[in-house]
């Protein structure tokens, strides 16, 4: 099985489309890992598109904070007036939608989750010290995740040593070790590179390759400020920060 593993397109439908066609052919399976909307102008768009297509997902925190299962006092005040915006645009299909989506799924040997084992949707796996607390609480070999938007990968050796890996190169796993595999952000990239994020993972030869693909960012930055979103968040886009 091959897996288009992807998290936090954050409504950026734009750059979610460039994925897609980017990807195209090379899945068999879209893995998405939380935090659909938020932050961008096209949240419904984003969900529909999911929907469609053969996938798996679980929620992030702002896909939970839109349909009020997270108070907005834990957000800063860009992404919680971007919250309070998309729960307005939330159309009843797509809230029906995220409320239906459990916080961690196991498919096989993968756990799926946006945050950490430790807490599903708002935790975090930054560092190797966060990657142990995972790790201690994950039952199967390999944990899927998002929320940081910086890709990473951990790899747990069989004897309990845990050290970080090269996360923009492809690599093939141990099938003795363990790993946690986050493939950045589609909508809104924090790692120094604007492009949009992914990963493909095939599941019978173990391969992780992560892919960064272009798209047109100042057409997301219009359409940002014509539906009023906060002016850091437009700006952020165009520098991957």
């Amino acid at each position: 099985m091959r897996l288009l593993v992807i998290s936090d397109i954050h409504a950026n439908f734009t750059a979610l489309q460039a994925v897609l066609a980017d990807s195209a052919g090379k899945w068999d399976e879209v893995i998405c890992l939380g935090d659909i909307v938020g932050y961008g102008p096209r949240p419904n768009e984003c969900i529909e598109t999911i929907v469609s297509l053969p996938s798996l997902a679980v929620p992030g925190n702002h896909d939970w904070a839109a349909i009020g299962r997270i108070d907005l006092d834990f957000f800063n005040p860009h992404a919680r007036q971007a919250v309070e915006w998309t729960r307005d645009q939330l159309s009843s299909e797509s809230h029906a939608w995220i409320s239906s989506l459990r916080p961690m799924v196991i498919t096989g040997d993968i756990t799926l989750f946006h945050g950490s084992p430790v807490e599903p949707v708002t935790d975090y796996i930054l560092n190797i010290v966060d990657a142990y607390g995972a790790f201690d609480l994950l039952e199967t070999s390999i944990g899927l995740f998002g929320h940081s938007h910086i890709d990473a990968a951990f790899r747990r050796a069989k004897a309990g040593s845990i050290r970080s890996i090269s996360s923009r190169k492809k690599f093939r796993m141990n099938r003795d070790c363990g790993y946690l595999l986050n493939p950045g952000s589609v909508g809104q990239p924090r790692s120094g590179d604007p492009r949009a994020a992914y990963a493909i993972f095939d599941t019978e030869k173990l391969k992780w390759d992560p892919f960064r693909v272009s798209y047109d960012i100042k057409n997301v930055q219009k359409r940002m400020h014509d539906r009023g979103l906060p002016d850091y968040l437009i700006q952020r886009l165009a520098v991957g920060r």
